[in-house]
């Protein structure tokens, strides 16, 4: 049973967030659109995009993750993993 965090964590304020930008093509986005609205209607939660990215992210870091076990196996039949060993901890990518 995977453990998560269910504590809400609110957005954090503009001043001081880092911006991320997620593409995706006009049919994927339109998916996207109408599987949010249907987790509205299912929670009673106005939840947008970010937030919905937010809490997917949060629970794929959680330590006993289905969601990265998932990533890894897709990862691995597309051939597409890195064959090092993963680092321990976080991974600085800064220059």
């Amino acid at each position: 049973m995977t453990t998560y965090d269910t504590t809400p964590r609110p957005a954090p304020k503009a001043e001081g967030a880092i911006p991320t930008t997620v593409r995706f093509d006009p049919s994927e986005a339109l998916e996207i659109d109408h599987w949010i609205l249907e987790l509205r209607i299912r929670t009673g939660i106005r939840w947008d995009k970010a937030e919905v990215i937010r809490e997917l992210l949060r629970m794929a870091r959680t330590p006993d993750s289905v969601l990265c076990d998932a990533l890894t196996a897709r990862a691995h039949r597309a051939g597409t993993l890195d064959p090092r060993p993963a680092a321990e901890g976080p991974v600085d990518s800064r220059p």
